[in-house]
C-alpha cells in the first residue's frame, strides 16, 4: 500500500506511515468494510442471489475502488447474468488498477481466445437493443421473434428473459412468461424484478392453462416468496477507543512536562527579562536598518545589470542590422560589376543611405540605389517581350521592377494582366486595384478598371481576353 501523504510504500497492514508519521488507522477502517461488502456479495453470489451481490459489491467498490477482488467478483456476476460488455469493462478497469498477479488477465484473455463466443455476444445484444426498440414502438410479435433468438444465443441473459416474459404478460399468454420467469429465476434467484413479475403472473398461467383444455393445474398453495432469504442488515464493527485514549494519555504528559520543565525555567529568567527585551529590541532595529540598506543596494543593482544588459543586446542588435547592409552591399556591387543594374538596385532596396558608416559606402550605395527612368523603363520593355514566351519569366521581370520602382503603373498593370492569363483572377484583381490607385487619370488605369469591371461581373458578358 502507498501512503496518502508521502507516497511511500509500506505495509498492507500498518496503522502509521514509517516515513512520515501518517496515520492510516481510517484508510484500514475503510478497506476493511469494503472486504466486509465483498464478503456478503460473495455469500449471495454462492446462493445465486446476483443482484444482491451486484449491489454489496457496488458499495464494496464505492468504499475502495482498487477492490480488485470485488471487482474481479462482479465482473464474473455480470458475466453470469448475461452481461458480457459490462464483465469485461470491470475486468480491464481491474486490470489497469493492478497490472500484474490479477485474475482478471484469464478472465479477459478466456473471452478474447473464443471468436465464436465473442460474435455471438455482438449479435445479442444487437437483437436486444432491435426487439426494444420493436417493443416501444408496439410491434410485439417482432419483439418475441428476436428475444427468442437472443435467449436462444445466451440462454443466461436475464434482461432478455425479464422483457420476453414482459412480452408475454402484455399479450396474455401468462404460462410463457411463468416459463421465461422460472428461467431467469434459475439464473439469478433473488431479482426483484423477476419475483415482481412472477407477482403479476401469478395464478393467471394456471387459470389460463385450464381454458385452453389441458390439464388444469392447481394454483400454487405457498407464496412464492416463501424461500427468498431476506437480505441480511450489516452493522458496522464498533471502532476503536484506544486512539483517543492515546490522544488523551499524550495532552496529559504534555500538560506535565509544561509544569515540571518549562515553567521555573521561566520564573528563574522573570528578573531580567526587561533589559534583555530591551537588547533585543535594539539588536533588531539595527538589523532591520542594515537589511533595509542591503535591500536598496540589491535594488540598484539589479537595475544596473537590467540596464547593462539592455545595451548589450541593443549593441548586438545594431552591429547585426549593419552587417546585413554590408553584406547587400556587397551583393549589389557584385551586381553593378556584372552590369545588371536593376539586381544590384533590388539588392540594396531595404538599405538605407544612413546604415552605413564611412563615406566610401554610402557613395557606392548612391551609385547602386540611383536607377534612370530608361533603365527601368527597358526592363518594363523587357518584361512585356518575355509575356509572349513565359508569363512567369515576365511577372519575375516585373516584380524587379516593383522593387526599384514601387509605384510604376505600368509593371503593376502588365503583372495584373499575366495573372489573369494564368487564370489567377484573385492576384490579377488586387494587381488592377493597385494600378488605379497610383493614377487614375491614366489610360492604362482606364484600362485596368475596365477589366476590373468585366472580372467582377459588371457588364453581364464574358470577359474578353485583355489587351496589353
Amino acid at each position: 500500500m502507498r501512503c496518502p501523504r508521502c507516497d511511500a510504500n509500506i505495509s498492507g497492514n500498518a496503522v502509521r506511515c514509517n516515513f512520515c508519521g501518517q496515520d492510516l488507522s481510517v484508510i484500514q477502517y475503510v478497506r476493511r468494510v469494503s472486504n466486509t461488502y465483498y464478503n456478503l456479495g460473495l455469500e449471495k453470489a454462492e446462493v445465486r442471489d446476483l443482484s444482491g451481490a451486484v449491489a454489496m459489491l457496488r458499495k464494496s467498490l464505492q468504499f475502495d475502488k482498487c477492490n480488485t477482488h470485488a471487482r474481479n467478483l462482479l465482473g464474473l456476476v455480470y458475466y453470469e447474468m448475461g452481461e458480457t460488455v459490462t464483465a469485461l469493462s470491470e475486468w480491464v478497469l481491474s486490470k489497469y488498477l493492478q497490472p500484474e498477479e490479477n485474475a482478471a488477465d484469464y478472465y479477459i484473455n478466456t473471452i478474447q481466445k473464443n471468436q465464436t463466443a465473442l460474435d455471438a455476444t455482438n449479435q445479442t445484444i444487437k437483437k436486444y437493443n432491435s426487439a426494444l426498440s420493436a417493443a416501444k414502438a408496439g410491434n410485439e410479435d417482432l419483439a418475441v421473434i428476436q428475444l427468442k433468438k437472443v435467449v436462444s444465443l445466451n440462454p443466461h441473459f436475464v434482461r432478455a428473459q425479464q422483457l420476453l416474459a414482459l412480452l408475454y404478460i402484455h399479450i396474455e399468454d401468462y404460462q410463457k412468461a411463468a416459463k421465461c420467469l422460472n428461467r431467469a429465476r434459475r439464473i439469478d434467484f433473488n431479482n426483484t424484478t423477476t419475483l415482481r413479475y412472477m407477482q403479476e403472473v401469478g395464478d393467471r398461467a394456471a387459470v389460463a392453462g385450464g381454458k385452453s383444455g389441458g390439464t388444469p393445474k392447481k394454483p400454487p398453495k405457498k407464496d412464492p416468496l416463501a424461500n427468498v432469504t431476506p437480505v441480511g442488515t450489516y452493522q458496522e464493527e464498533k471502532r476503536s477507543m484506544m486512539p483517543v485514549v492515546q490522544i488523551l494519555m499524550g495532552v496529559v504528559i504534555g500538560i506535565v512536562v509544561c509544569f515540571v520543565l518549562i515553567r521555573p525555567t521561566l520564573q528563574k529568567g522573570s528578573g531580567s527579562d526587561g533589559s534583555q527585551i530591551s537588547e533585543t529590541n535594539e539588536q533588531l532595529s539595527v538589523q532591520a536598518s542594515q537589511i533595509s540598506s542591503l535591500e536598496t543596494e540589491r535594488d540598484n543593482l539589479r537595475e544596473e545589470a537590467d540596464d547593462l544588459r539592455k545595451q548589450v543586446e541593443d549593441a548586438d542588435s545594431a552591429a547585426q542590422k549593419k552587417s546585413a547592409a554590408y553584406e547587400k552591399l556587397l551583393k549589389g556591387v557584385q551586381y553593378y560589376l556584372d552590369e545588371d543594374k536593376i539586381q544590384a538596385a533590388v539588392a540594396v532596396g531595404d538599405c538605407k543611405k544612413s546604415d552605413f558608416a564611412t563615406t566610401e559606402a554610402k557613395r557606392l550605395y548612391t551609385v547602386i540605389a540611383n536607377i534612370s527612368d530608361a533603365e527601368i523603363a527597358s526592363l518594363v520593355s523587357q518584361g512585356r517581350t518575355q509575356m509572349n514566351t513565359s508569363y512567369d519569366e515576365a511577372i519575375a521581370t516585373f516584380k524587379q521592377v516593383l522593387a526599384v520602382d514601387e509605384d510604376n503603373q505600368d509593371a503593376m498593370y502588365y503583372m495584373a494582366y499575366c495573372y489573369q492569363r494564368q487564370g489567377k483572377n484573385k492576384k490579377a484583381k488586387n494587381w488592377y486595384e493597385k494600378a488605379i490607385q497610383v493614377d487614375d487619370a491614366t489610360s492604362t488605369a482606364s484600362k485596368a478598371e475596365r477589366y476590373l469591371a468585366e472580372m467582377e461581373g459588371e457588364t453581364g458578358e464574358a470577359s474578353p481576353t485583355p489587351e496589353p
